[in-house]
């Protein structure tokens, strides 16, 4: 293999390291999904009833209220993105390819803490919680 061909290669792998890996602050991530959840799946705080302040919480600092109506807007959201399934569980390869920083290491140690779930909401909660805050990924 030439000199050429080396450099192309080693080029094309430190380009697809840097593609995943994200300069993005959390701040600049959640507000990213917060105007996506209100332009595109408005419905789900409505149809959830969650307190606006609680999403709010959510958005602003990925602070995870224990309320039933929380858990169902998660769900709601991230169901609506095609990132959580409709029995809660995750969508690992939607999950990996569209959310920044999370990685197939992370949805799969979650996935494993939260298969006993049987409840949608509760399930996609937990699954959310773990998932930032694995090794601080979000918080």
């Amino acid at each position: 293999m030439s000199t050429l061909n080396v450099l192309i290669i080693i080029s094309a792998l430190i380009s697809a390291v840097l593609a995943f890996s994200s300069n993005k602050t959390t701040r600049a991530i959640m507000d990213e999904w917060k105007e996506r959840t209100k332009k595109e799946h408005p419905e789900c705080l409505k149809s959830t009833g969650v307190k606006e302040e609680y999403a709010n919480k959510y958005w602003e600092s990925v602070e995870m209220v224990d309320d039933e109506n929380l858990k169902c807007y998660l769900w709601c959201v991230f169901n609506g993105f095609k990132l959580i399934n409709n029995d809660g569980s995750a969508n690992e390869e939607l999950v990996v390819q569209y959310i920044d920083r999370l990685t197939t290491e992370i949805v799969d140690f979650c996935t494993a803490k939260v298969d006993t779930k049987t409840d949608k909401c509760e399930r996609a909660y937990e699954m959310i919680y773990c998932c930032t805050r694995y090794k601080h990924t979000y918080v």
